[in-house]
């Protein structure tokens, strides 16, 4: 793949409750560092240990990228996510403000789905998975190879952010401001707490229309697209996501099911 045209600057934003993550995620950002010196991206890790409400991690994270950074865009990767050297720069390359992956569920499914999605030529093992963000825009879209889907939520287990989209939500939302936060900050964290202004753009909701109590990051997305913004998953990424095991699955295969050519299965 050919370097991007301009030279973005990425927070790596991670959550990582009790100071942990994975093996995959480590070797995972190692890789990610080599390819993204190889695209001219430069890259800042930011990691929170100590705060169990997820929900405030990402939004002091958020306040971290906007007020203590000037990158371009800020990347959340959970401690338990696995991804290519690449997968940065093609997302980077895509060029939307919020763009993400596609990531399976810590489980997996034995039901009458699952032998739907046998019988579409899965393997067992990939057809018992469900992905974080998968839905019928993504089994209706036309099965491009490498496309993007647009998409109504996404997980920000591997989400990019462009710093303009967070900055028209702060605009937008002006009602989740807030000076402090009730927490401790650890000895490696004199960071974590905001120092000034920051926003509670991943608290949670509950739909007014559906009255879905949605989490933060579907929250995030529903914000981001009630003031005219657009939400891509690309489905060509290999995520892994550990738990009891290592899940990893190939949501591109998902792509299109329902199609004209499908509907009948």
């Amino acid at each position: 793949m050919n370097s991007v045209a301009f030279s973005p600057h990425v927070f790596i934003a991670t959550p990582c409750f009790g100071g942990v993550v994975t093996q995959t995620y480590m070797q995972s950002v190692i890789g990610c560092m080599a390819s993204a010196q190889q695209h001219g991206i430069e890259l800042t890790l930011s990691m929170i240990g100590n705060d169990a409400l997820i929900t405030r991690c990402r939004n002091t994270l958020l306040h971290q990228f906007m007020a203590q950074s000037t990158a371009s865009h800020i990347l959340f990767v959970d401690s338990d996510i696995g991804f290519e050297p690449d997968a940065l720069s093609r997302i980077v390359a895509a060029g939307k403000d919020v763009v993400a992956g596609l990531y399976p569920l810590k489980d997996r499914y034995w039901d009458r789905l699952t032998d739907a999605q046998m019988r579409r030529g899965e393997s067992p093992a990939m057809a018992s998975l469900r992905y974080v963000g998968e839905s019928e825009s993504l089994h209706e879209a036309k099965a491009t190879p490498g496309a993007l889907v647009k998409a109504g939520y996404a997980g920000t287990g591997f989400m990019l952010i462009s710093r303009e989209a967070v900055s028209r939500m702060i605009r937008a939302y002006p009602e989740t401001r807030y000076r402090r936060i009730d927490a401790p900050v650890g000895q490696h964290e004199s960071e974590a707490a905001p120092e000034s202004e920051a926003h509670a753009l991943f608290d949670c909701l509950v739909d007014p229309e559906t009255k879905t109590y949605l989490s933060e990051d579907f929250t995030f997305c529903h914000r981001w697209r009630a003031i005219g913004g657009e939400v891509w998953l690309d489905p060509s990424l290999v995520l892994t996501h550990t738990g009891p095991s290592t899940f990893s699955g190939d949501p591109s295969a998902r792509v299109g099911i329902l199609g004209p050519a499908r509907k009948a299965i």
